[in-house]
C-alpha cells in the first residue's frame, strides 16, 4: 500500500476562472461544484478587499477552499500563490482538479504564466485552460473602464458570453464581433446564467502535450498552403479581424533553442500583452525530430513532434498572432535566432 502510495501521480489540472466584475462568475462556479464533479475540486479564490465573503457565497461540497484576500492574484502570484498551491499538493488526495477563480479586476496571464515558470508546480500542476466569463450587456463599457477585461478575453481559451437575456440579437452579434478582434480562436458560448454542459471545461486541455500533435498536422497544412501560393515565402502576414495580425515566418537552416528563448523573451517584454499566440514548428541541429511549440500570452510549451521524412525540406516555420506586429522586424528577429553556421 504504501508503494502505491508514493507512486508518482500525474500533475493536476487547473483551470483558470475569469471574467470582468458581474459577469457571473459566482454562478458558474457554483453550477461547477454542485455538478457530479464537484467534491473532488479544489478552489483557489482571491478577493481584492481584506474581508472576504466569496467563500460564503459558494455552494456544494468542496473539499478544499484556499481564499486570497488584500490582493489582486495577477500581482502577487509568486508571494501567495505558490506557497497555496505547495500547500494544496500536500493534500492532493483529497481532489482531482484546481479551480483558480480570480477577481473581477485581475490579469491572469501573470496566473497562466506560473505554471510554465516555476519547475517546482509543473512537477505536480498542469494548466489546463482559462475560462473567461463576458458580460454580454456590458461588454463594451467594460473594455473602455479596464484594460483587463481585453486581456481576460485576449487570453481566453474557452469565452461564456453571459447575461445574454439582457441584450438582444443584434447586441450579441456586436459582442462576439468585439470578442473576435481580440480572440479569433476560442470557442464563444452565449449563456444565460451560465448554463452549458460543464465537460467544455473540463476537456480544454490547451496546452496539454497532447494538443501539440495537432498543431503539427494544422501548421504543416497551413506551410503547403503559403509554399504553393506564395512564391516569396518567406514571410506572409494577413490580418484576420480588425486589429488583429497574422504572421508567418518561414525561414530555412537549424534554429538555436537559446537565441530564439531569448528573442522570444525581449519580444513578450516589448509587445507586453500585444502579443497573444505563437506556434511553430522548428528544426534543430542535430536532431531528426520536428520540435513544436505554441505559447499563448508568452506561456510557452514545446515538444518533439514526428520525424523529418527524408526528402522533406526541413524549414522552420513561426506564426505570430497580435496587434501592432511589425512583420520586418520579427522576420530578422527570427532570422536571427538561426544557428551561425546555418
Amino acid at each position: 500500500m504504501n508503494d502505491t502510495k508514493k507512486k508518482k501521480k500525474s500533475p493536476v489540472p487547473v483551470t483558470i476562472i475569469t471574467g470582468f466584475l458581474g459577469s457571473g462568475k459566482t454562478t458558474l462556479m457554483n453550477r461547477i461544484l454542485t455538478g457530479p464533479e464537484g467534491n473532488r475540486i479544489a478552489v483557489i479564490q482571491n478577493e481584492f478587499a481584506s474581508e472576504g465573503i466569496d467563500q460564503e457565497l459558494l455552494a456544494g461540497d468542496v473539499p478544499v477552499i484556499k481564499e486570497m484576500s488584500n490582493g489582486c492574484i495577477c500581482c502577487t502570484v509568486f508571494d501567495d500563490l505558490i506557497p497555496v498551491l505547495e500547500e494544496l499538493n500536500q493534500r492532493q488526495e483529497d481532489f482531482d482538479r484546481v479551480l483558480i477563480e480570480t477577481t473581477g479586476l485581475a490579469d491572469p496571464v501573470p496566473v497562466a504564466r506560473t505554471f510554465f515558470t516555476s519547475v517546482r508546480l509543473q512537477q505536480d500542476f498542469r494548466l489546463d485552460g482559462i475560462v473567461t466569463l463576458v458580460d454580454a450587456a456590458h461588454l463594451f463599457n467594460q473594455i473602455d473602464e479596464a484594460p483587463e477585461a481585453e486581456s481576460q478575453i485576449a487570453s481566453a481559451d474557452l469565452i461564456v458570453l453571459n447575461k445574454a437575456d439582457l441584450t438582444n440579437d443584434d447586441g450579441i452579434q456586436k459582442a462576439k464581433s468585439k470578442i473576435r478582434t481580440l480572440n479569433k480562436e476560442a470557442e464563444i458560448l452565449v449563456t444565460k446564467y451560465a448554463d452549458f454542459e460543464l465537460e467544455k471545461i473540463f476537456e480544454i486541455s490547451a496546452l496539454h502535450p497532447d494538443q501539440l500533435k495537432t498543431l503539427e498536422a494544422e501548421l504543416t497544412a497551413d506551410h503547403a498552403h503559403n509554399h504553393s501560393h506564395d512564391h516569396d515565402h518567406h514571410h506572409h502576414g494577413h490580418t484576420h479581424e480588425p486589429g488583429v495580425d497574422s504572421v508567418s515566418l518561414l525561414v530555412e537552416g537549424t534554429i538555436n533553442l537559446e537565441r530564439l528563448d531569448a528573442w522570444m523573451n525581449m519580444l513578450q517584454a516589448l509587445s507586453g500583452n500585444k502579443l497573444y499566440r505563437t506556434k511553430g514548428i522548428l528544426n534543430l541541429k542535430n536532431e531528426d525530430r520536428k520540435f513544436i511549440f505554441q505559447s499563448v500570452f508568452g506561456v510557452m510549451q514545446g515538444d518533439f513532434g514526428n520525424p523529418w521524412k527524408p526528402n522533406e525540406n526541413r524549414t522552420s516555420k513561426f506564426v505570430l498572432i497580435g496587434k501592432d506586429l511589425n512583420e520586418k522586424l520579427l522576420k530578422d528577429g527570427f532570422g536571427a535566432c538561426l544557428d551561425q553556421e546555418g
